[in-house]
């Protein structure tokens, strides 16, 4: 939401700085996210009246302009051919530095003289002057000579940041009493009252779906005159960030910022017969709405239609056939209610988002409806003639309907920790519009967000300070619940992995739409877009475009992984699992001197299973619960990759860290090492003696390496069936330096536990 400050000052004045503003909006919960200062501020920019021109003795597309810049005359040499004499112009004199960043100076052009530059509104960042494509023509009233900074003095404007909850702040008429609660002085605005005509109406409403839309009103008003706004009207309309079309629609766009309420006019002319109809739209039925494009429709959308075809969609957008133009005499103005999810559904499914379904669809004040139709004709019937010819129609009357909501003292101290007087409580509430009643607060009609107690509660946090808060810290430890042990152990795998040498990737969870549905899949019933419109069903889909994206950045070796929830379809809900994908690309290690990296294959996977898996229970290289191996063909084509790509991924719901990981001290005391090599059958594994070593219960014993293998096949230093294996050893004990007898004594122990576990002997 853009808020042009000289705007609001209309409704609300304040005397803090514009930083103070800032502050003040953002604690409240209404973020600033820019601060931009519209107009032109540079230096050697003037008015000049162009007193004649001639043809370019030297060419055919450019004039030599006579200009009077209120210092005397200068030549001109301009391209332009969209203007006359007498027509007051904006001129770069020279020494002048255009935004796009080149000075002008005295040159000639094809041979003539040019003492500056006519300039366009392009050309000076400003606001586009009607439908010219040549240079700014200015008003006719202006003096030779102004600075253009006196002329386009500019705006200032916020960008701020609403809140999904906060439709109210949607408009100047919302925003003015979020103002006042901070404490600006309220400017007396009187809004007009209805206007309506002695003769009964000729128009009918008729609403085939209440539910959808609760209230409808129509205004026709005849003798208009289409054409441009005021100066003014569109100086707003361009700091606010919306371009001008003509008076009337201008003014439904005024109105709109104004009071938060969507507007929409026909053009009278055009409709078919006297009646609209509000109704639902038929299967397939198309409606070419005031964007250009043409939208098919289906029986879940609400259209205005007349007595032969949709005019508008619902809340939406008009149609542009309806729409109204130079031609147009007659006007019907709309201003309704509609259902929020209804517009909501049909805006996403059309990917169709404009200013009025973003507040139809957040939900409006049901009282703004007569309210911005009154200030619409009011401006209406000033800016652009005409009369109100007959009595508004509308389908039902509106009724207030009474919103208490209790607030007891007692339960304000005990959320906020702090007490509240009486007093400031009513102060605050009775800003924001609220009215004390005998069961506790009257909520006005446009804070749909106020419902319960505890909203009001955060009301009076918001404006009283959340400094005011104390800082307590709270007493007792809590226990460790299911998210925190999960959290922990994805933690630990997290690190295991970059440990590893592998990177993580984030992607979302979102996939396109696909032609046919697949079982199981989850899909979005109102998707923003389309390119996000189902659930995915395994990490892999979602992280193959970073591959892509990688590998056409040229990093042609890739180890990722990503750790995040898949959804599934499982009797009519989702199901969600949380799931690891370990995926390789290209060579396994960087080029080194050593040698050669080799390309990664199918055990660098099953390698990073079997650490994890020492480490943590609940991940298994099993076939039930993991998919290993090479991604299939058809699917990396899917994605435009043409190198093997290596991936894994199992479920990880049920994973636990197996042991606890404790500190240990740095030892003390020196380690001792001893080599011991053991003659065995050939069909001995290394692993049966590394476990028969430990098995001699040794408890000094720190680590065992096995450190060399030799088998002679010709048998003229060893026998044909037997190998030697040789390990080193080393003990230490944290309490004591070893003695050598009693290291000599633990190597024994080690040498018949081997030979009673494999029959090997010390060589």
């Amino acid at each position: 939401m853009k808020i042009v400050l000289s705007w609001l000052r209309d409704y609300c004045e304040w005397n803090w700085s514009l930083e103070e503003l800032v502050e003040q909006l953002t604690m409240s919960g209404t973020e600033v996210e820019s601060i931009t200062e519209t107009g032109f501020s540079l230096d050697h920019f003037v008015t000049a009246k162009v007193e004649s021109f001639v043809p370019h003795p030297n060419a055919d597309r450019l004039r030599l302009c006579k200009v009077n810049d209120g210092d005397g005359i200068r030549q001109i040499v301009c391209g332009a051919s969209n203007f006359e004499e007498g027509d007051t112009v904006a001129l770069a004199q020279p020494g002048a530095t255009m935004p796009a960043g080149f000075k002008i100076k005295k040159s000639k052009l094809r041979g003539e003289l040019s003492e500056g530059m006519m300039c366009s509104s392009d050309e000076l960042g400003l606001p586009s002057q009607g439908d010219d494509k040549g240079i700014m023509i200015l008003d006719q009233t202006l003096e030779a000579g102004m600075p253009l900074k006196d002329v386009f003095e500019g705006e200032t404007v916020l960008e701020c940041e609403v809140t999904p909850n906060r439709s109210d702040l949607l408009s100047y008429r919302g925003l003015s009493r979020e103002m006042q609660a901070l404490g600006a002085a309220v400017t007396e605005f009187k809004f007009p009252d209805l206007v309506s005509g002695d003769e009964k109406s000729q128009w009918e409403i008729d609403v085939e779906d209440t539910e959808s839309c609760p209230r409808y009103t129509a205004t026709y008003i005849e003798g208009v005159e289409v054409g441009d706004s005021p100066e003014w009207l569109q100086a707003y309309l361009n700091a606010a960030g919306l371009r001008p079309v003509n008076n009337i629609v201008d003014i439904t766009n005024f109105v709109l910022l104004e009071t938060g309420q969507p507007l929409h006019a026909f053009d009278a002319n055009i409709l078919s017969g006297s009646k609209i109809i509000i109704r639902k739209a038929k299967e397939n039925e198309e409606i070419v709405a005031l964007d250009g494009k043409t939208y098919e429709l289906n029986e879940a959308d609400l259209v205005i239609a007349d007595e032969t075809s949709p005019v508008a969609i619902a809340g939406v957008m008009g149609g542009e056939l309806s729409g109204v133009t130079e031609k147009t005499t007659s006007i019907i103005l709309e201003s309704a209610r509609f259902d929020p999810l209804m517009v909501r559904t049909t805006s996403r499914r059309l990917g169709l988002i404009s200013d009025s379904s973003y507040r139809f669809e957040r939900g409006i004040d049901p009282a703004a409806v007569d309210l911005a139709a009154a200030r619409a004709i009011q401006l209406i019937l000033k800016l652009c003639g005409g009369k109100v010819s007959e009595s508004r129609v509308e389908s039902a009357t509106y009724e207030a309907e009474e919103n208490v909501v209790p607030l007891r003292l007692s339960r304000v101290k005990q959320v906020l920790g702090f007490e509240m007087a009486e007093t400031r409580i009513a102060e605050i509430l009775e800003a924001l519009g609220c009215s004390k009643s005998n069961d506790g607060w009257s909520i006005p009609s446009y804070r749909l967000d106020l419902n319960r107690e505890i909203d009001l509660i955060e009301e009076l946090a918001r404006f009283e300070g959340l400094r005011s808060v104390e800082a307590v810290v709270p007493g007792g430890v809590s226990s460790r619940g299911k998210a925190d042990i999960r959290y922990e152990t994805e933690t630990a795998l997290r690190r295991r992995l970059t440990g590893l040498g592998y990177y993580e990737v984030t992607t979302t969870s979102l996939v396109p739409a696909a032609e046919e549905e697949e079982s199981g899949r989850v899909v979005i019933g109102n998707p923003l877009v389309m390119d996000s419109a189902r659930l995915r069903k395994s990490l892999l889909e979602t992280v193959l475009p970073s591959v892509r994206h990688n590998l056409g950045q040229g990093n042609e070796n890739l180890k990722l992984f990503e750790m995040g929830t898949v959804y599934e379809a499982h009797k009519g809900r989702s199901v969600e699992k949380r799931r690891i994908v370990v995926l390789g690309v290209g060579k396994s290690s960087d080029l080194h001197w050593s040698g050669e990296p080799e390309l990664l294959d199918y055990y660098d996977i099953k390698g990073v299973y079997e650490s994890l898996s020492r480490e943590f229970s609940g991940v298994q290289l099993t076939q039930k619960k993991v998919i290993c191996g090479l991604v299939a063909p058809e699917q990396l084509k899917a994605f435009g990759i043409k190198v093997p790509v290596w991936f894994a991924e199992w479920d990880i719901s049920k994973a636990k860290r197996s042991r606890e990981q404790r500190y240990q001290p740095l030892p003390e005391y020196p380690a001792v090492k001893r080599d011991l090599a053991f003659l065995a059958k050939r069909e001995t594994a290394a692993d049966q003696i590394e476990e028969a070593i430990h098995a001699a219960g040794v408890a000094e014993l720190e680590s065992v390496c096995c450190f060399d293998i030799f088998t002679d096949d010709k048998g003229e230093r060893l026998e044909r069936d037997k190998k030697s294996i040789a390990y080193a050893l080393t003990y230490r004990s944290p309490e004591r330096t070893l003695k050598d007898k009693e290291v000599a004594a633990w190597d024994q122990k080690i040498v018949k536990s081997v030979e009673k576990a494999t029959g090997a002997v010390l060589r």
